[in-house]
């Protein structure tokens, strides 16, 4: 048939679409940059419609475009399922696991060994990042664990495990600052991911409607783990998971603050584009990760 879709050429659209760069379709594909433009424009001569707007760095779609390239995420997706339930193909290849920098170093490094022994022939990269969701939407991750909720369609979110926080000073820091009750934090030194401290608004919802505490003094340290050894040191007063303090709460470098008071949780999900879940190395990713019941947590 004169205008069949010729498959190479899809799967070069399909890179082209999901990296929004030839080079980076090029280079996801191995094959030369000449051969990725010399593909599409072959595509775009047998659909006879322009499929993308070349100008500048990055690649758009065109609205032919777009419907095409969802159609080619569907396709390619239930290939690689079929191929695998054919038996054509083991549960293989490579695996980029996204997760909340803090919970990646703290948990997931602690419980992954078990499934990469029982499954040798699966790869993960693992990638801590705060920002989750873009890299996931574009493909450069293909399943991520956030605390955020992420409502986009096409993507899967399987509810995880709930994250509790604790609020902790050093024992020589509440020598010098006593907190006996909310009010008490205005007057000490507060460690925040950020300046405003949003950070601290798990805790304060928690608390009645009246007579808040003001956070007046605000240290902000843009990373959980830097932000519990700021505390151990004495720097100010954390909010953290309580995960990530067990250690220090345990051997005494960090005391409980105000423990009549708990914090709102915030739930974890496991995320991945839809049409990518029935894949075997995702579901027994997805499974695994959901039978690990830590202490920690």
């Amino acid at each position: 048939m004169a205008n069949q879709l010729d498959l190479y050429q899809l799967r070069a659209f399909h890179a082209l679409g999901t990296t929004g760069s030839f080079t980076r379709a090029a280079q996801r594909l191995h094959v030369t940059q000449s051969a990725i433009s010399h593909a599409i424009a072959k595509l775009e001569a047998t659909a006879r419609v322009g499929l993308v707007e070349r100008g500048g760095r990055e690649v758009r779609l065109t609205e032919d475009g777009r419907r095409l390239f969802q159609a080619c995420e569907q396709v390619f997706a239930t290939l690689a399922s079929a191929t695998e339930d054919l038996g054509l193909a083991p549960a293989a290849g490579r695996l980029r696991l996204g997760a909340t920098v803090e919970f990646g170093s703290s948990i997931l490094m602690r419980h992954i060994r078990p499934f990469l022994a029982e499954h040798p022939a699966i790869e993960i990269d693992f990638t801590l990042a705060h920002d989750l969701l873009t890299p996931l939407l574009r493909d450069d991750l293909d399943v991520v664990i956030d605390c955020q909720e992420h409502l986009q369609p096409g993507l899967l979110r399987v509810p995880w495990f709930r994250e509790t926080y604790v609020v902790a000073a050093a024992p020589s820091f509440l020598a010098a600052h006593p907190i006996l009750r909310p009010r008490d934090l205005g007057a000490c030194p507060i460690l925040s991911l950020d300046k405003p401290g949003a950070w601290w608004h798990r805790f304060l919802l928690a608390l009645p409607q009246e007579d808040p505490p003001e956070l007046n003094r605000i240290i902000e340290v843009n990373h959980i783990r830097a932000m519990i050894n700021a505390a151990v040191e004495g720097l100010g007063v954390l909010l953290a998971p309580t995960y990530s303090v067990l250690g220090e709460l345990e051997r005494g470098a960090l005391e409980a603050v105000l423990p009549g008071t708990r914090p709102r949780s915030d739930r974890f999900y496991i995320y991945q584009k839809r049409h990518r879940a029935a894949l075997r190395s995702h579901r027994l990713l997805t499974d695994y990760l959901q039978t690990i019941r830590p202490p920690e947590f």
